[in-house]
């Protein structure tokens, strides 16, 4: 039977100090039927140094650096994608690495399901810069009940979505996926989507399951490198709003886009975000901007007032006054 090739996409950026031991992950895989494809998007660090040293091995296809930088990771995954001439694709971070025998193990797993599996992917550990874990994945997904990712499954991609993808981004890094070419449709990566900076994955994940069926492999093959400067860390006021407004952005394309009821998603939406404001945010345009279409400004305050129920109801009556005649 033939063997699936598989293209494995560094995007890499200023992450000098990880590289070696990302690539010498990729290079020792036990599963040999691979191509490389290096890109560097305009690093500021000797990045460059470490690829050169990597480009002449006889499985790199591709070494692409940019003049300038693009400023989108999803820039960099699409060009690799275009790329790519493997059966499956594996954007393997280049902060991240794994275990040697981490695309052996996802092709064996699809083979006892038939090879039926589009998208494949294995649990992750967290570990620091150092490499010191910090945490196992199977922690991220205990809000569900029953966990299923203390297990093996699969499932059809619709009810991935269904039940889970809806929630949160249960797929929580890329470097522990492969996923088929031939998912990827000419309007996957749009403009908009390009432009994302944060959700951009969550968003990737749920518009290549609706045509997938999706295989998890419990195995800790993926080491997920948490540090200061990935893009989930969401510390100053502009990133939480921008992560809520990408946040909306995947709420309305599944309310256009799929029949999936996400009215329990959106409640918990809001009140996360209102768990950021204060009162006097109400008279400030960003408070508006996460509001789903269909949601006016009195009713989205109205929510936020009974969420803050410590306010009487007077004074709610006279904030709600002053807004309607600022509004």
């Amino acid at each position: 039977m033939r063997v699936p090739l598989i293209s494995i996409i560094v995007p890499n950026y200023n992450h000098e100090v990880f590289l070696e031991v990302r690539l010498d992950s990729i290079f020792n895989q036990t599963y040999k039927n691979f191509e490389v494809i290096l890109l560097d998007d305009a690093s500021t660090d000797n990045s460059l140094f470490v690829l050169n040293k990597y480009k002449e091995n006889d499985k790199v296809s591709h070494l692409v650096i940019n003049d300038f930088n693009s400023g989108s990771p999803f820039k960099q995954w699409k060009k690799g994608i275009d790329l790519a001439i493997g059966d499956f694709v594996w954007i393997a971070e280049s902060d991240d690495y794994c275990e040697p025998t981490f695309l052996e193990d996802l092709i064996n797993f699809n083979k006892t399901k038939e090879n039926k599996l589009s998208i494949i992917y294995s649990q992750s550990i967290d570990v620091n810069s150092n490499g010191v874990f910090n945490s196992n994945r199977v922690n991220f997904t205990k809000n569900f009940k029953p966990n299923i990712w203390e297990n093996n499954f699969s499932i059809s991609g619709n009810e991935f979505i269904g039940k889970y993808l809806k929630v949160k981004s249960v797929i929580p890094n890329a470097s522990a996926v492969i996923f088929k070419k031939s998912l990827i449709e000419s309007n996957i990566l749009t403009e908009d989507h390009l432009k994302m900076k944060i959700c951009g994955d969550w968003l990737f994940w749920l518009k290549i399951s609706k045509n997938a069926q999706v295989g998890f492999l419990s195995k800790d093959l993926n080491f997920f490198r948490y540090h200061s400067n990935v893009t989930r860390n969401h510390d100053t006021s502009d990133k939480i709003l921008l992560r809520y407004k990408e946040e909306k952005f995947i709420r309305c394309y599944l309310d256009n886009y799929t029949s999936v009821n996400q009215f329990v998603e959106i409640e918990l939406f809001y009140t996360k975000w209102f768990s950021h404001q204060k009162f006097s945010n109400i008279f400030r345009p960003n408070f508006y901007k996460i509001r789903m279409p269909g949601m006016t400004c009195h009713k989205f305050v109205a929510k936020f007032f009974t969420q803050h129920n410590t306010f009487s109801k007077v004074r709610d009556f006279l904030m709600l006054k002053k807004l309607k005649n600022q509004i």
